[in-house]
């Protein structure tokens, strides 16, 4: 049967697979199942006897490293798995009287893999997802599983929406799909019911026509988050051939923040339909997600995007300092492609040179221990830089973007979060609105830069308008307390 949910785990509990290399692991293995705990890593469980042994060498605790150990198995359909990054935890026993009769051993894995030799093309790839909402969004198109007989067929049927053709009698239609076609691939972002996936939380699933590889599917994942507003956690792929049969799985631990993920709420940057928040139209999530796409090595948007999204969750005492970090590269990053955009030292570099090396040289005549002398002399290049505010002013300047009052207010008190400077009593909701303030700030940024957009949504003010790009938050009525605290340290 064909449905839209994680195949390797399925694949490797149900295939009779036999371990032909146990790696880290105890050896014989009776019994063999895998799992994902609560945070989504993947565990391995083994049933071994009570005189197992073990080849590997045990690393003792507190050692850090990168973990390359390998479990190889193979069933009798010749169908070959492996497991890599395998690194056990926990032995227990089992026992009856004071006998031992078998013993239990877990142990993470990082990724596990199933190959079947078939050598049929791929025609079919689906990335399996986490944090992919159905609620909250207005999907474009609808998906529908449809059964007539059971001599029905099994497959998936692609067109302008997603039809999975099963055996199970059932018949529902969901609004819960987006076609989009990028860089010449088309794809289908589907939002899944979680009754489809037990144990999930906010299934979803990206089906690719044709092939494309790892590289670019990773853009498209990563794109995709920034679209829509959600970090979307990667689980693992399944290839197909033509007629919907699996050629490899691929499943592993996944990335979650310890479930902080699925807290963040789900906020679109800009309008992705022409009338109302949340309403995704395939023009403008194509735009999105192929902007991002486009400027993904410029802009080092894998890691761009990893900063960004633990901004968006971490606590509100430390999110400023994150979201400096992540607006401050992309800054960076940006400068680097556009170097005449903006000045970024005081005088020309040509100049500076025989100014430090004057300096340098007044400093070495001075009567002060050399550990001054040399502290000193560290610093000397950072005297020629721009600081990071005039610096962001003309950055925001040659886009044409306003930076507001209290955007800029809220990039000053970032250095109060970075120095540990706790949030005074009584400022608790002025720090949740530097967060998002800040937060903004880098969302309009990166649309600008990248073209993804023209407006973006103000989340500081209620009911969150949309706004052009070029137009910052208003100012927020301040108490006295207030102008003091934002003006008063400038």
């Amino acid at each position: 049967m064909v449905d839209l949910s994680e195949k390797c785990l399925d694949l490797l509990n149900g295939g009779n697979f036999e371990v032909r290399d146990p790696g880290p692991l105890h050896m014989p293995v009776y019994r063999l199942s895998i799992r994902r705990d609560e945070n989504l890593r993947l565990i391995v469980t083994t049933e071994v006897p009570p005189n197992a042994n073990l080849a590997w060498v045990m690393r003792p605790p507190g050692t850090v490293w990168i973990s390359t150990e390998q479990v190889l198995l193979s069933n009798p359909s010749g169908i070959d798995a492996e497991l890599s990054g395998v690194i056990p935890f926990e032995l227990s026993s089992f026992y009856n009287g004071s006998v031992t009769t078998m013993r239990r051993e877990s142990a993470q894995i990082h990724i596990a893999k199933t190959h079947n030799p078939r050598r049929n093309p791929v025609s079919y790839v689906i990335d399996w997802l986490e944090n992919l909402p159905l609620k909250g969004l207005y999907w474009p198109t609808t998906s529908s599983e449809c059964v007539v007989s059971a001599e029905s067929r099994e497959g998936i049927t692609l067109d302008d929406r997603i039809t999975v053709w099963k055996r199970d009698g059932r018949l529902r239609y969901t609004q819960n799909t987006a076609k989009l076609n990028v860089e010449g691939f088309t794809f289908y972002v589907c939002a899944l019911h979680p009754e489809d996936r037990p144990g999930s939380i906010k299934p979803g699933c990206i089906i690719f026509v044709g092939n494309p590889n790892e590289s670019f599917r990773r853009k498209v994942r990563t794109a995709l988050s920034l679209a829509l507003g959600r970090y979307l956690i990667y689980l693992g792929t399944t290839n197909y051939d033509g007629n919907w049969c699996i050629i490899s799985t691929l499943a592993q631990s996944a990335y979650s923040m310890e479930k902080r993920f699925f807290d963040t709420p789900t906020e679109l940057p800009a309008p992705m339909g022409p009338r109302f928040d949340g309403e995704l139209s395939p023009a403008r999530l194509t735009r999105a997600v192929g902007a991002f796409m486009r400027d993904f090595e410029k802009l080092d948007l894998a890691n761009l995007s990893w900063a960004y999204w633990h901004a968006c969750a971490a606590p509100p005492h430390i999110a400023p300092v994150v979201f400096g970090a992540a607006i401050v590269a992309l800054q960076n990053t940006y400068l680097k492609s556009c170097p005449d955009a903006i000045r970024t030292c005081t005088v020309d570099p040509a100049v500076w040179k025989n100014i430090r090396r004057n300096l340098a040289t007044t400093i070495a005549g001075i009567e002060a221990p050399d550990e001054a002398k040399e502290a000193w002399k560290s610093k000397l290049d950072l005297l020629n830089r721009i600081d990071q505010r005039p610096r962001l002013r003309g950055l925001m300047e040659a886009l044409g973007l306003e930076l507001g009052e209290d955007e800029d207010a809220a990039w000053r008190r970032r250095n109060e979060a970075a120095h540990g400077t706790p949030v005074a009593e009584g400022e608790e909701l002025a720090a949740i609105r530097d967060m998002k303030l800040l937060g903004g700030l880098f969302i309009r940024l990166l649309l600008r830069v990248t073209e993804a957009a023209d407006q973006y949504f103000d989340r500081t003010t209620p009911n969150c308008p949309p706004r052009s790009l070029a137009e910052a938050p208003p100012n927020a009525p301040r108490t006295r307390a207030q102008h003091v605290r934002s003006f008063g340290r400038a």
